[in-house]
C-alpha cells in the first residue's frame, strides 16, 4: 500500500477517535444505499436540505465540494444524535442545484509518490514563493512554510522583492512560531523541502538553515509535484483570494493574506485529515499523544 494511503488511513482513524466521530458518518452510513432494506432515516429530506444550506452558509470559502458539505452537515447533526451519508447529501444537493465544484486542476501528469506526508508535526516543512500583482507596487511575493503533517501554514512573509533574504525570513518566522527563538539548532530535526530556485541554493539560505539545525531537502529538477503540499496551498490561495481581488498596494494585499492564512489554518477542511482543519488536526494529535503518554 502506498505511503499516502497508509498516512491518510492512520490520520483518519486517530482523528475520528479523538472527536468521537463515527466511521459510518465519515465513510457513509446506511442511507448511502436508499434501495437497501432497513429502517427509515431519522431526518426527512426537507429537513436535511435545511441543514445542508445552514452548513453551506457557515463556510467562509467558495467552491467547496459536497464531501466537505457532508462533513460540516454531520457536525451540525451530531448534536442532535443524527448522521447522514455522503451519497444522500450529494443527491439532495444535486436536486437543489447546490453543487459547486472547486475550480482548477494541477495540470500535472506526474504526481508525487506520497512520501511527503508525515505522522507527526514539525518533521518536514515545505517552502516556496508565489508572485502576485498589485496596481501600485507591481509584482510582489508571498513566501510561506507549510507543515507536511497537517498542511498548516506555520510561517510566511509578504514582501516586494523575492530574494534569498526574504525567502529565508519566512522559514525563520516559522521557527520562531514553533520553537520560540532563532538560537543555534533551535529547529534541530526539522527537514525543509524547497525547489532549486536561487533563493534556496544561495549561501545565505544554506548557512541560515545550518545555524538553525534544519536539514535542506531539494525537489527534483522541473518537478513541482515533489513539493506538492505547498504547491497545493498556493493553488488554494490563488483560487480563494488572489484571483478574486484587485489589490491596490502591497500593504492591502498583506493584510488580506494574513486574514486568509489565519482562516485557512482554523477552518479549511482537508479530506486526508478526516475533514478537519489544520488546527483541529494538530489539536487532535496532541490529545492522542497525551492520552498515550
Amino acid at each position: 500500500m502506498a505511503d499516502s494511503q497508509v498516512g491518510k488511513r492512520y490520520s483518519v482513524r486517530m482523528i475520528l477517535r479523538v472527536i468521537d466521530y463515527s466511521s459510518a458518518a465519515y465513510y457513509g452510513s446506511e442511507d448511502d444505499h436508499p434501495k437497501k432494506r432497513g429502517p427509515k432515516t431519522v431526518i426527512s429530506d426537507e429537513a436535511l436540505k435545511h441543514e445542508i444550506k445552514q452548513a453551506m452558509d457557515s463556510i467562509p470559502f467558495h467552491g467547496t465540494g459536497y464531501k466537505k458539505i457532508h462533513s460540516r452537515t454531520n457536525r451540525i447533526l451530531k448534536g442532535k444524535g443524527q448522521s447522514v451519508g455522503k451519497n444522500r447529501v450529494f443527491r439532495l444537493m444535486r436536486e437543489e442545484n447546490m453543487l459547486n465544484r472547486a475550480p482548477g486542476g494541477t495540470g500535472s501528469s506526474r504526481p508525487h509518490d506520497g512520501t511527503l506526508i508525515t505522522d507527526a508535526p514539525d518533521n518536514i516543512w515545505g517552502t516556496d514563493g508565489k508572485k502576485f500583482f498589485t496596481r501600485r507596487d507591481g509584482w510582489c511575493w508571498l513566501f510561506d512554510v507549510i507543515d507536511h503533517f497537517n498542511s498548516e501554514i506555520v510561517g510566511y512573509n509578504v514582501v516586494k522583492f523575492g530574494d534569498r533574504f526574504e525567502a529565508t525570513r519566512a522559514v525563520q518566522n516559522a521557527v520562531k512560531n514553533r520553537f520560540g527563538s532563532l538560537d543555534k539548532e533551535s529547529a534541530q530535526g526539522v527537514v525543509v523541502r524547497s525547489d532549486r530556485g536561487s533563493q534556496y541554493t544561495s549561501e545565505y539560505y544554506v548557512k541560515s538553515m545550518d545555524h538553525l539545525g534544519i536539514e535542506i531537502s531539494h525537489t527534483w529538477s522541473r518537478s513541482p509535484e515533489s513539493n506538492g503540499i505547498i504547491e497545493r496551498f498556493h493553488r488554494t490561495i490563488e483560487e480563494q483570494l488572489l484571483s478574486l481581488h484587485d489589490f491596490e498596494t502591497l500593504e492591502e494585499a498583506e493584510k488580506a493574506i494574513c486574514v486568509f492564512i489565519e482562516r485557512y489554518n482554523r477552518e479549511w477542511m482537508l479530506e486526508r485529515l478526516g475533514y478537519l482543519s489544520p488546527k483541529e488536526a494538530l489539536h487532535a494529535f496532541y490529545v492522542v499523544t497525551q492520552k498515550s503518554a
